[in-house]
């Protein structure tokens, strides 16, 4: 399938801007995503620095203890409440933090309980130097087991804690992962993208400007039956005058020629070089324009045997009265010059440039020939003249015709 410039253009410039949106799309999924990630790392640290704060401050209420069995001094109760408090409040932070992990929630429930008991160890020995005496209380403190003993709670917070890190370095992989891969994209997509907009903007350049604009040139018609060529019939039109004028003259030459066979041959024989969309002739009867014949998708109002409007006979009666072409060669200069004329065809296929020549003889005005074409139209000299001749031609065979008529009535 052969696409147009424009379509080159448009398909061009779509990709790109479509490109671009997956390109902010990728982009926001890929920072959402981070974001997320950033979070759980966030939380994995703060889990990290949670069990460490447990084993550390457990240490702390340790010494405190050993310094108050071994001295008795009383100030060393303060940092031991201290230390137990700081160890709770991590505690009850941990378990709000693996709530959604089964594995650590486990390790979590067989912890509390070891650091709890290890406390209780510690104020037990308090409480019998307070109530028995130095030697007791150090009985007691030769017989506890350490938090970072083999057995003691220090072991399991530290294989939770390489738990955290595992997770911590899977998760830190991963979104360097994506991140390298969302990057690869967007710079891949960036680039593409700078190439369809390079493509795109081809237009600025002047010598493709000029192809382009001279594509664009080439009128857009509808087809209908005997009026319709190609664009590259239309390199031919110059040389296709002469013969087409020669042949219309020879249809309208016979001796029973009427109105309609005059419409039919300035339509489908004549007005074929100029490739318009639309074709009327209309004739004046009792001083009105009558459409006679109609080539294309017309308007009701320009439809065979329809009456032309009073509203609509603007460019027909000047016809009529300069006895010349009228040529409107652009939908600027149409609005310009006949405000309240209506369109030629329902869908407005028909609404571009148009010109209404006057089929005369020396003497009369008989009717008009209107070609509209589909978008901007310019009429070269040559055109014009070869309008001129076919009003004489086609007002002589409308005369001639309308003599018959009445002999024959």
């Amino acid at each position: 399938m052969a696409f147009t410039p424009v379509q080159k253009l448009s398909i061009g410039s779509g990709a790109a801007l479509a490109l671009l949106a997956l390109v902010g799309l990728v982009a926001y999924l890929s920072i959402t995503q981070m974001i997320g990630g950033e979070r759980v790392v966030a939380a994995t640290n703060a889990n990290i620095v949670r069990l460490d704060r447990v084993i550390s401050r457990t240490v702390d209420a340790e010494n405190a203890q050993r310094g108050f069995v071994t001295t008795g001094d009383s100030a060393y109760l303060e940092p031991l409440n201290l230390a137990q408090s700081d160890v709770e409040f991590a505690l009850d932070s941990l378990r709000a933090a693996t709530e959604d992990n089964p594995d650590q929630r486990r390790n979590l429930d067989n912890l509390a309980p070891m650091l709890s008991r290890r406390f209780r160890e510690i104020r037990a020995s308090v409480v019998a130097l307070q109530r028995s005496g130095p030697e007791a209380a150090a009985r007691l403190l030769r017989g506890e087991q350490s938090v970072r003993s083999r057995n003691g709670a220090g072991t399991l917070a530290t294989r939770m804690r390489t738990e955290e890190l595992r997770v911590l370095g899977e998760m830190t992989r991963a979104m360097t992962e994506k991140g390298r891969s969302a990057s690869n994209f967007i710079f891949a997509a960036a680039i593409f993208s700078l190439l369809l907009a390079l493509v795109a903007l081809q237009p600025l350049r002047p010598s493709v400007a000029q192809r382009l604009s001279q594509r664009l040139s080439v009128p857009v018609t509808r087809e209908f039956p005997g009026t319709q060529l190609t664009s590259r019939d239309e390199e031919r039109h110059a040389g296709d005058r002469l013969l087409r004028l020669q042949q219309v003259i020879a249809a309208l030459s016979g001796p029973m020629v009427t109105g309609a066979d005059v419409a039919e041959a300035l339509l489908t024989r004549a007005a074929l070089p100029l490739v318009a969309s639309l074709g009327v002739v209309a004739v004046i009867r009792r001083g009105a324009f009558t459409v006679l014949r109609t080539a294309g998708e017309a308007a009701p109002h320009l439809q065979s045997g329809s009456v032309v409007p009073v509203g609509q006979v603007e460019p027909f009666a000047e016809a009529l009265r300069t006895r010349e072409p009228v040529v409107v060669e652009s939908r600027t200069e149409r609005l310009a010059h006949y405000v309240s004329l209506a369109r030629f065809s329902v869908d407005g296929t028909s609404d571009g440039a148009f010109v209404v020549t006057p089929l005369v003889t020396a003497d009369s005005v008989n009717g008009v020939l209107l070609l509209a074409f589909a978008a901007n139209r310019v009429l070269s000299d040559d055109e014009r003249a070869y309008l001129a001749t076919l009003g004489c031609v086609g007002g002589q065979a409308l005369a001639r015709a309308a003599t018959a008529n009445e002999s024959t009535h």
